[in-house]
């Protein structure tokens, strides 16, 4: 059973509805024997097929015909006789000089390219989320991964080995016998989902979950619930697919990006459309999409949408619409999608990841090997995702509360009952459906797959949890050149101490200071929808000097911080904070805290202000700071709300204000902070990322609340000792303590390539990068004991990493120039290693 949920995860393949004959076939020119891709098989009227890009069909019957009818554009259409016996058929089309009547040829372009023209340039009146002021909508949704039972040679497999040119019994195989009868049993997996779709012109389009069951699990998985499989119609100028956008074929700039070509027309509730075939104009190593637009004649809408990815993993994706004559719209009403192993070396983008295969590189010793049962069970196990739109109501009034919310799940979603369930699923659970979820909850219990995923899910945030504490793994074991190994230990409780209360807490002690420092807070949410809080702690700790941070920034975990390695500039700081974060919508994050501070250094400093030498100091600051993502999406649980697709650009902002003598405070100043993140990730070119950041600080601030700018190159002498880990956004050729500045701005830009495949484990990733700071800082004689420059000339630098050489290890070279450059070549080089960690998926 492993080893089948093993094939879900990599594959996700679906569903099987057994057909009472079964019909393929192929579809070719009489006088060329070529394929004919996307011809129209008919069974009826509205009812039927076309063939794949190879021209193969296949015809699953449920009652019995006596002929189908095959079209083709400059073909004559076919009548073909079908009998009980018909299983296979070859069809070959004779070519026809007659064109299509409702075509014009404007200077002999192309016809299929007016035809996009003018289904783009009504984009605005055929969309249904453009054209209506508002829809509702109940959908229900199966997903299945299988394999059909009678697909599978059930016999019992021997396997030999060639020795000196004779076979030799080695062992017998029963693998496939035991799928087939698995999967007589029991689908391998199976998901159900009930959803409630509100639109409205004002708020957006919202999906609510009211019921939700996967197999195996108590609770859903809210990640898979949160993947876009599939997006709602083929109008935007991007396309979904698991989890990867695509340029849609109905994008604004379609025309640059596709090849377009009529095949036929056909009629569908009672009107005419365009049979329209789109592919990529340009092919690159991983696939992109192809597919079939029926476009109406009168609206130019969309009547039903295929679109296709064929590599190592062949996906098929369907749309249908339908007309609603009052409101006078094509309105999506169901949509399929199928997934099942390729027959292509083509790279295929799934979950954001290019998954590919390198065919050939099986053990040397298996071509010894000789099986009597070539089957494997790959082949035959598909998955399938069926979603069918029901009860639809236009231009009524809806509720949505809130803004940016994709999808919110109802608390009682996953405990439904089975009355409840009856009463909207639109495709009846069969006796093996009812049986997956038996032998899945069963298997699931056992082998206690739902407390792995549960703790895998808190590992990757950085927590380890117990029954009502998570321990925080940030606190276990970091190191820098003032503390040395910095040792502790954290915590947080969790939902199953409160949902509505957490208490927080840490501990840790310094080797080389031999200083132990701690922390300790609390919070009660005061909203659940707008994630509204309220909290007060208290800090004893070390800060970084010059170091700023945006206190909407969501908590960050990695196994180890390569700037802290080399830091020696810290402050003493015992800090108490109140602070209140609110979800003013769900794109836009913001948190209001007041603190006050006393601060020590630990270096020798003194900061001159109005006559009077301060050593130590009181801080009290208010902080006020947004976090706005507004093309990201989110996901409304009863744990908690959830990012579930991460987009760009992203914006930060920050003002922070000290008064002098509020509440002891030794200094009046002001700062604002603001950040943009932006990165862009065509599929198959690689990731190029930009950083721009920023501040202004005017009145009086000492040297521990400056900027610094991320400086990462430790204080030596020689080349070789500085080489320690490079950072991600920091400056890898600025010395720590370098530079201080009361203002300055930053920029950074990223291209990391694509893999380069040099063996199947071996496959090294170049960044080339460049970063370019500017600043100044007044008064730099106020701030005694240390000696700093201001960024006012400008500082460049740039340079390449080549990532993962090694078990994710690799090399950072940076070179450092401009108004900044240095008398000594050596001291303006940087040579580092890098690491970045990846879990392999």
């Amino acid at each position: 059973m492993k080893k089948s949920l093993l094939i879900f995860i990599l594959l996700f393949a679906s569903i099987g509805a057994f057909a009472q004959q079964t019909i393929s076939g192929v579809v070719t020119d009489k006088k060329t024997k070529e394929s004919l891709p996307f011809a129209n098989i008919l069974l009826s009227e509205s009812k039927g097929t076309i063939t794949d890009a190879e021209g193969k069909f296949v015809l699953n019957l449920k009652k019995e015909i006596t002929s189908i009818r095959v079209s083709y554009i400059g073909y004559k259409t076919l009548t073909v006789p079908i009998t009980k016996n018909t299983t296979y058929l070859t069809i070959a089309l004779e070519p026809s000089q007659e064109s299509l009547d409702a075509v014009v040829l404007y200077n002999k372009e192309n016809p299929a390219l007016q035809i996009i023209r003018d289904a783009i340039k009504r984009k605005k009146e055929n969309d249904p989320e453009r054209k209506l002021n508002s829809f509702k909508i109940s959908s229900y949704n199966k997903l299945l991964v299988t394999a059909n039972p009678d697909s599978i040679n059930g016999k019992i497999d021997s396997i030999f080995t060639k020795k000196d040119g004779k076979l030799v019994f080695k062992e017998v195989d029963s693998s496939n016998y035991s799928f087939k009868k698995d999967m007589t049993r029991s689908h391998i997996y199976l998901t159900e989902k009930v959803s409630e779709v509100s639109f409205s012109s004002s708020k957006g389009k919202r999906e609510k979950i009211l019921a939700t069951r996967m197999a195996g699990f108590k609770e859903p998985i809210y990640e898979v619930l949160g993947l876009k499989i599939q997006s709602f119609s083929f109008y935007k100028n991007e396309y979904d697919l698991f989890g990867t956008s695509y340029a849609g074929p109905l994008a604004n700039n379609a025309l640059s990006t596709y090849n377009y070509k009529i095949l036929d027309t056909v009629t569908n509730n009672n009107r005419d459309a365009y049979m329209i075939y789109y592919s990529p104009k340009k092919k690159g190593q991983t696939s992109g999409l192809e597919g079939i637009l029926y476009v109406d004649q009168k609206s130019f809408a969309l009547q039903k949408a295929i679109a296709e990815i064929k590599g190592v993993i062949d996906i098929k994706a369907i749309q249908n619409f339908e007309y609603n004559q009052t409101f006078e719209v094509w309105f999506p009403s169901d949509k399929e999608i199928n997934i099942r192993k390729g027959k292509t070396d083509d790279s295929v983008s799934l979950l954001g990841t290019t998954i590919n295969v390198q065919r050939g590189t099986t053990p040397q010793d298996s071509t010894k090997t000789v099986r009597t049962n070539e089957q494997d069970e790959s082949d035959y196990v598909y998955l399938s995702s069926k979603t069918k739109n029901f009860d639809l109501a236009i231009n009524k009034e809806v509720s949505i509360r809130g803004r940016g919310l994709a999808i919110e799940i109802d608390e009682l979603a996953h405990n439904r009952s089975e009355e409840f369930w009856n009463q909207y699923r639109t495709d009846s659970i069969t006796k093996r459906g009812r049986e997956t979820y038996v032998v899945l909850d069963s298997v699931v219990a056992e082998e206690g797959v739902e407390k792995d995923i549960y703790l895998a899910r808190k590992l990757l945030k950085g927590y380890y949890p117990t029954k009502y504490v998570d321990l925080d793994l940030r606190y276990l074991l970091k190191y820098n050149n003032y503390e040395a190994f910095r040792l502790g230990l954290g915590g947080v409780t969790n939902a199953n101490f409160s949902t509505k209360y957490r208490l927080n807490g840490y501990g840790v002690y310094g080797t080389r200071d031999k200083d132990f420092k701690f922390g300790f807070g609390g919070a009660a949410r005061l909203d659940k929808r707008t994630n509204t809080w309220f909290g007060m702690s208290y800090t004893d700790d070390l800060v970084e000097t010059g170091s700023s941070t945006f206190i909407t920034d969501r908590r960050a975990f990695s196994l180890f911080e390569p700037r802290l390695f080399n830091i020696d500039l810290f402050y003493e700081t015992k800090r108490i904070t109140a602070n209140i974060e609110h979800q003013i919508t769900a794109k836009t994050h913001a948190n209001f805290m007041i603190s006050k501070s006393n601060i020590e250094s630990t270096y020798d400093y003194g900061f001159v202000n109005d006559g009077e030498i301060f050593n130590a100091y009181d801080i009290t600051e208010a902080i006020f700071s947004v976090q706005w993502n507004p093309f990201s999406e989110y996901m409304q649980t009863r744990h908690g709300r959830t990012e579930i697709k991460k987009a760009f650009p992203q914006f930060a902002f920050q003002v922070t204000q000290s008064v002098d003598n509020f509440l002891g405070s030794d200094f009046d100043y002001t700062k604002f902070d603001a950040r943009i993140v932006h990165e862009i990730r065509p599929i198959n070119k690689g990731i190029t990322s930009f950083l721009v950041k920023g501040g202004l600080g005017i009145g009086d601030i000492p040297i521990s609340h400056l900027y610094h700018t991320s400086p990462n190159n430790p204080n030596k002498d020689v080349l070789l000792q500085r080489f320690s880990i490079a950072g991600r956004n920091s400056f890898e050729t600025m010395y720590f303590n370098e530079f201080f500045s009361d203002k300055y701005a930053m920029f950074q830009a990223k291209h990391q390539f694509k893999p380069f495949k040099i063996t199947k484990g071996f496959r090294p990733e170049l960044t080339l990068i460049t970063r370019f700071a500017i600043g100044d800082a007044e008064n730099i004689e106020r701030h005694l004991g240390q000696e700093f420059n201001s960024l006012k000339h400008g500082y460049s630098e740039s340079g390449f990493e080549i990532n993962k050489l090694f078990a994710g290890f690799g090399l950072s070279f940076m070179y450092r120039y401009g108004a900044y450059h240095l008398p000594e070549l050596q001291d303006n080089l940087s040579f580092k290693f890098t690491y970045y960690f990846s879990l392999g998926f």
